[in-house]
């Protein structure tokens, strides 16, 4: 099945999202995998309706997208889990209200933790030698499932200044830790989390490794107040193949938009 796989959004939905639509119409797409961190961007932990205008633009464009025949699979990111766990982090929105909204938006999206494309395990972060996939990382989230995010939330590893090793499929440092000890059950991965200037693919041994977090806004104090600095690129899978796409990501376009919804660094 023709696929698009999507890197992390961190709040910018409502600009790339519209972009991807039209390379599915284009493609002739049939499945959009966008691969987890929906929320949280530098410098926007006060800007409420940024959360809720992105959290339902998403859940509408998924339902769009069905009505024309298109499945959308979402997997969970390390910035999503916080709010699905209740746990607050310094990068999270900081309103009560606002925290809790986004964790009860996030799921009616059906998140889920892994999925399989063929022969390519698809994650946020990738499993390392530290993490097997475990039934459930394929069924989609309810609160029933919740306790069971507790030691991937948790299990953040040296490369990401936690204190473990090995960071889990929801932090696996792709530069740092998945290139380095991959599990050796699962040889081709696709994943998101560790920005890349472009798409990245680490070929070693039997292992293919595949990084597409190319869409990082990075604020700046002058004009024109913010900066990508990846190179937007999204993934075709079509019959075994992976093709980047390159979206118009670096343009007058997006930093006009970044300007009227993002808040801008002062």
């Amino acid at each position: 099945m023709r696929t698009l796989l999507v890197g992390d959004l961190h709040l910018t939905a409502q600009i790339i999202l519209p972009m991807v639509e039209q390379k599915v119409k284009e493609l002739g797409i049939k499945q959009v995998i966008l691969l987890g961190d929906y929320t949280d961007a530098y410098e926007q932990e006060k800007n409420v309706d940024l959360y809720m205008n992105e959290l339902d633009y998403l859940f509408i464009w998924k339902s769009k997208m069905k009505v024309f025949g298109v499945e959308v699979i979402n997997l969970l990111g390390n910035h999503d889990v916080s709010y699905l766990t209740v746990t607050p982090r310094r990068y999270s929105l900081q309103s009560a209200d606002g925290f809790l909204s986004v964790g009860r938006k996030l799921l009616k999206l059906n998140l889920q933790i892994a999925f399989q494309l063929d022969d390519y395990l698809i994650s946020h972060a990738g499993y390392t030698q530290d993490f097997d996939l475990e039934d459930w990382h394929f069924e989609k989230i309810t609160e029933n499932l919740i306790d069971n995010l507790d030691d991937l939330e948790d299990h953040v590893g040296k490369a990401r200044g936690g204190k473990y090793f090995l960071g889990s499929p929801l932090w696996a440092d792709f530069d740092h830790e998945l290139s380095f000890l991959p599990n050796p059950k699962y040889q081709k991965q696709i994943v998101g989390h560790t920005p890349q200037t472009k798409i990245t693919t680490v070929r070693k041994r039997q292992f293919e490794l595949v990084g597409i977090d190319t869409f990082t806004v990075i604020p700046i104090k002058e004009r024109p107040f913010f900066k990508e600095t990846g190179s937007g690129e999204i993934l075709l899978y079509d019959n075994g193949a992976l093709i980047p796409i390159k979206l118009d990501w670096q343009s007058d376009e997006v930093i006009n938009k970044l300007n009227e919804i993002f808040e801008k660094k002062s």
